[in-house]
């Protein structure tokens, strides 16, 4: 996330001292309405920009919060079955991925089953739990 910020500050940066240097120029042109204009619009696009690279940004960082998101609340439910009696030791394959948590692999009964749902549902930031599991 540091690097994100990092990126974005420089981004900043960078279109706001294009913006200072356009301002500070004289037009060529010999209308000088002609040439503000041009120095009107140019403000208008480097704005533009800066806050298109903005949005970009945020979007990037949202999704690799949301990947670490969904690697801990993986880490948290994998680490609750193993805390658990009844599914100690059972293999339970978990992925998640925006919140929702798939199940799969088998288990000895329909307790067992239900027991995994319910430890899944009760790990912060699961939206879903999508239980897979068969019983054999």
């Amino acid at each position: 996330m540091k690097n994100v910020s990092s990126i974005a500050a420089i981004a900043l940066a960078s279109s706001l001292a294009l913006l200072a240097t356009g301002c500070d120029r004289t037009p060529k042109e010999t209308s000088q309405g002609e040439g503000t204009d041009r120095m009107d619009s140019a403000a208008v696009d480097a704005r533009n920009a800066a806050s298109d690279m903005g949005d970009t940004m945020e979007r990037k960082a949202g999704q690799a919060g949301q990947a670490i998101d969904d690697g801990a609340i993986t880490a948290s439910v994998k680490s609750k079955y193993l805390l658990d009696d009844t599914l100690k030791g059972l293999q339970i394959d978990v992925d998640t991925e925006q919140g929702i948590v798939r199940l799969t692999g088998s288990v000895q009964d329909d307790a067992a089953k239900e027991r995994a749902t319910q430890i899944a549902q009760g790990v912060e930031g699961v939206v879903n739990v999508d239980n897979q599991l068969t019983v054999q």
